[in-house]
């Protein structure tokens, strides 16, 4: 049984000084002060995302904010992994949460391991599922080995707005799992040019 974690700051007298705690920890704002200006708070005990790299990439975050000039938001996209086997890994929007957020536009691609040939060779089964909103990546889900590896490249695209289509055309090696990547795209890329099939019917016509 699960039951969760809470941050441990009872001990830490932040009331005493004005630091605002909630039920799941420290409040910040999107630049990771909190409701003193000069004191900030990172990782678990502020409640965010509740992994090691997350906390890692935030305190390089509250330095910066703390001492230069230029001020960064704590708004990246923050995939993480759950390392069962195979793993699952996960970055972006959910498809409900997409959906709650984009509506009719939310368009979903998926990849079965059935279909790859690495897959095979490691008999191993997963998928790769991308959530798209007007042909841009908002969430990606990967149930792989290694999907806590795959899982970069995809945040990384949702990250810079990458369009579904840019995912199908780009080169993946091959046999990887990562090519289930591609795969999963190509459905959206599919899609897309059946929109312009009358143009080759067009064609055909006018020989």
């Amino acid at each position: 049984m699960a039951t969760g974690r809470r941050p441990s700051v009872d001990s830490l007298g932040l009331e005493e000084v004005g630091v605002e705690v909630g039920d799941s920890g420290i409040r910040t704002d999107d630049r990771l002060r909190t409701a003193i200006e000069s004191i900030y708070a990172i990782g678990d005990v502020a409640g965010r995302h509740q992994f090691t790299h997350s906390a890692s990439y935030e305190g390089a975050m509250a330095v910066r904010n703390m001492f230069l000039p230029l001020r960064q938001r704590a708004n990246a996209v923050v995939p993480w992994c759950t390392f069962t086997d195979p793993e699952l890994a996960h970055a972006g929007l959910t498809e409900e949460e997409a959906r709650e957020r984009r509506g009719r536009s939310v368009r979903v691609y998926e990849s079965d391991l059935g279909a790859s040939d690495r897959a095979r060779a490691d008999a191993t089964t997963g998928w790769v599922r991308l959530v798209c909103a007007r042909r841009r990546l908002i969430g990606a889900h990967i149930l792989a080995p290694g999907a806590g590896e795959l899982i970069s490249e995809l945040t990384l695209a949702i990250e810079g707005g990458m369009k579904v289509n840019e995912l199908a055309t780009m080169v993946h090696v091959y046999p990887t799992y990562a090519a289930a990547v591609q795969t999963a795209a190509t459905g959206a890329l599919r899609q897309r040019l059946r929109k312009y099939s009358w143009l080759a019917r067009l064609g055909r016509f006018g020989r």
